[in-house]
């Protein structure tokens, strides 16, 4: 899919130049719509293939004419049936009065943040729209660790009533999204970071300028995505210590069952030892008597309650 954006000045009705154009927004491309951007903008043919791809990682990189930003941003994947939190990379490719945003999966999220800059100040300064996206991006990062924090007190309570498959699996898939973000969150920082501390230029020429504001924007996205990296650290920490108990408590109740088992063996044992013995073909004390087996029983029933008062004092039952 792609979608162009027009700024105020822009003629209702004209060619489709780089001029009258100054935002396109490709999500998921077919390779006409990236043939048509390429004509509508100055834009590496290259850059474009890194930015759809899934591993790219965050980083700053320049040509002649024009600059790629890659970021990485949390969305919704659906794997299986089953939905899970990841990260895919977005390109954004800075060329004159030309800026592409480029991203591999068509998720609502991110395309509601990134349609945030379709203002008019965002379309007419590239410096503006790129203080944008960092921020929504970053915003939408801590959207996502907040309920990931309620996901966890309710994994909690959910762990401290049952222990189910499904509330491993959870705890799984927990784990992962927080590591993703994490690594995601630590690379968004350093771009950000240089962004602010060296600047930006447009290819190997025009060097971007930000005004005050911009850069209380950039800022922002960075205070933002510094305490994005903070929870997830935090909800790392506290996974591994859930998965740490959990594991406790499955090892503690399997012992508690053996234990019972391994005593209740023991007392039965007792009884059948007697009631065997006294079933043997051989002369055996009280067989002529006419209460013998009230003798026996209570023999057994002594014996065995003994070796209960027994394991009840040691604490082994």
């Amino acid at each position: 899919m792609i979608t162009i954006h027009k700024n105020e000045n822009t003629a209702a009705n004209g060619p489709e130049t780089p001029s009258r154009y100054t935002w396109i927004n490709l999500v998921d491309p077919r390779p006409e719509e990236i043939e048509r951007a390429l004509a509508l903008g100055f834009l590496g043919g290259e850059f474009i293939e890194h930015a759809l791809d899934q591993h790219e990682c965050p980083r700053i990189e320049f040509d002649d004419e024009c600059t790629i930003v890659v970021i990485r941003a949390p969305y919704i994947e659906t794997r299986q049936g089953e939905e899970r939190r990841s990260t895919v990379p977005i390109g954004i490719i800075l060329a004159r009065s030309v800026v592409t945003t480029i991203c591999r999966v068509n998720d609502a999220a991110i395309q509601s943040r990134l349609h945030t800059c379709v203002q008019p100040a965002c379309l007419f300064r590239i410096e503006q729209q790129l203080c944008q996206i960092f921020k929504e991006i970053s915003l939408l990062f801590m959207r996502y660790l907040k309920e990931i924090s309620a996901e966890i007190q309710e994994l909690e309570h959910d762990l401290a009533d049952t222990r189910s498959n499904e509330d491993l699996k959870l705890l799984l898939n927990l784990q992962k999204t927080v590591t993703y973000f994490h690594s995601a969150l630590k690379t968004n920082d350093f771009i950000i970071d240089r962004i602010m501390r060296k600047g930006l230029s447009l290819g190997t020429g025009t060097k971007l300028s930000f005004t005050e504001d911009e850069i209380d924007g950039l800022d922002y996205a960075l205070t933002e995505t510094r305490q994005g990296i903070y929870m997830s650290k935090i909800f790392t920490e506290v996974l591994t210590s859930i998965a740490n108990v959990y594991s406790s408590i499955i090892s503690n109740s399997v012992n508690q069952i053996m234990k019972v088992l391994t005593s209740l063996t023991v007392i039965i044992m007792i009884p059948t030892f007697i009631t065997s013995f006294y079933g043997m073909n051989i002369e055996l004390p009280f067989q002529h008597d006419a209460t013998a087996i009230s003798i026996v029983s209570g023999i057994g029933v002594i014996t065995t309650a003994g070796i209960i008062l027994i394991m009840k004092l040691r604490k082994i039952l």
